[in-house]
């Protein structure tokens, strides 16, 4: 079961959103943060700003100025969480909205100065700010961090896209290039160059026999084949694993096309 949230006595509206998956402390405000998150990876702590009138007054108070250092010290991940969007008026001053009778509420705040305040968080003080569009994109923002901070690791990053050959199925040069370009440098230009160079084929190969590649765990003898024919080796796929599962090697038009044949 998830951990709960640990919120202020302040997040009234946090609190009534999250339901049971939150409990209400004053442990969040000893540490500077208005939601806490106890993770396997550390301590989330974020401060909840609504834009604009929570956000700019946190600032004038003083309330923000003592809460980064806090945030800094106790958490392992520190967050300002910006509830909405900040909007201008034709001369750059902050909209407040409007007084009765249609006035604006007047403000010595423009865009220059939120530009200043989020510059001042972010670079001098190092705490990063995500914005939400309202109180239910941020309960669904901090739903997902407890979910990212608690996964045993993450691949994204390291997840190349696939590669993509001109009739969809890649060829063995389409794989050449796409594997070349993983080096630091090499663009689409220099990765043709080096394999017209070595022959038309990429000067890399299998150090393995196809055997040992096999006993590789997650990989089956369908992908092994697969993989194998994308590097040229000295050392041949044994003929019977060559011959089991041989239809996979054929593109979907040439097996749509032998069956036409086969029909005639």
């Amino acid at each position: 079961m998830p951990t709960k949230f640990l919120l202020s006595p302040s997040e009234t509206k946090l609190a009534e959103a999250f339901g049971d998956e939150a409990m209400v402390s004053d442990i969040p405000e000893s540490k500077g943060a208005d939601i806490l998150i106890y993770t396997v990876n550390g301590l989330f702590g974020g401060q909840r700003k609504a834009i604009p009138h929570d956000f700019l007054t946190s600032f004038t108070d003083g309330r923000l100025t003592r809460a980064i250092p806090l945030l800094k010290d106790n958490c392992t991940f520190a967050r300002i969480i910006g509830e909405g969007r900040f909007k201008y008026y034709p001369d750059t001053s902050v909209d407040l909205g409007k007084i009765k009778g249609g006035s604006r509420i007047k403000t010595r705040f423009t865009k220059k100065h939120i530009k200043g305040m989020i510059n001042d968080i972010q670079l001098v003080h190092g705490i990063m700010i995500d914005w939400t569009d309202d109180i239910e994109d941020t309960v669904a923002y901090l739903r997902s961090m407890r979910h990212f901070l608690n996964a045993d690791k993450h691949v994204g990053l390291f997840t190349r896209p696939n590669v993509k050959g001109v009739w969809a199925v890649p060829s063995s040069k389409d794989v050449e290039l796409w594997l070349l370009q993983s080096f630091p440098g090499v663009g689409p230009a220099i990765a043709d160059s080096i394999i017209q160079h070595f022959g038309g084929v990429v000067p890399l190969k299998w150090t393995c026999t196809f055997d040992e590649l096999c006993a590789v765990a997650k990989l089956s003898p369908k992908k092994a084949r697969e993989v194998w024919n994308f590097l040229p080796t000295s050392t041949q796929i044994p003929a019977s694993a060559v011959l089991v599962g041989a239809e996979s090697f054929f593109t979907p038009q040439f097996n749509a096309l032998r069956n036409k044949l086969k029909r005639c």
